[in-house]
């Protein structure tokens, strides 16, 4: 990932941000994403994407799909996401950057709505494996027996991950 532009923000240019991203979210997300007297760093990517770091870590990418928290935030449980949890045997596929497919689902958080960014887990020790956006409602998810409901959006083998641990 190749940076074309990186700066700092100033305070009164962090509020439409937020705005934006309140869209998305509700502001426990914001609050948990930017804590008070915070320094926000924007880098942008020659691919068009733009990051987030909040005190030097990298915290949030937006792309084509939206906001989405990096997923080392997930793994240390630092913000609260909608959940779909994956059965052993799908593991292996989705941290290779599968979509979520409906028979690899064993719960399904009944408050998704479609377009929303979830975190996909597996079921035995509960790791964040993922960030997908849902492409169903929960219960158009739950009636399904078959094809993709959730469209994988970053895993650990990509290149917001990879960019991230250079970053630290």
């Amino acid at each position: 990932m190749k940076i074309k532009n990186r700066h700092f923000v100033r305070k009164s240019e962090l509020n439409p941000i937020k705005d934006e991203i309140l869209k998305q979210y509700d502001q426990k997300f914001i609050d948990q994403i930017f804590p008070k007297k915070s320094n926000v760093e924007v880098i942008e990517t020659e691919a068009g994407d733009t990051l987030f770091a909040v005190n030097n870590v990298l915290k949030l990418w937006r792309s084509k799909d939206g906001y989405i928290p990096v997923l080392t935030l997930l793994i240390n449980n630092q913000v609260d996401l909608k959940t779909i949890v994956v059965d052993f045997g799908a593991v292996r596929y989705v941290t290779n950057g599968a979509d979520i497919m409906r028979p690899g689902i064993t719960k399904i958080d009944s408050s998704i709505i479609k377009g929303d960014i979830v975190r996909i887990i597996e079921e035995t020790k509960s790791r964040a494996l993922a960030v997908g956006k849902a492409m169903f409602d929960a219960p158009e998810m739950e009636a399904k027996s078959s094809g993709k409901v959730v469209k994988n959006l970053h895993t650990i083998q990509d290149s917001v991950w990879e960019f991230e641990k250079q970053f630290k």
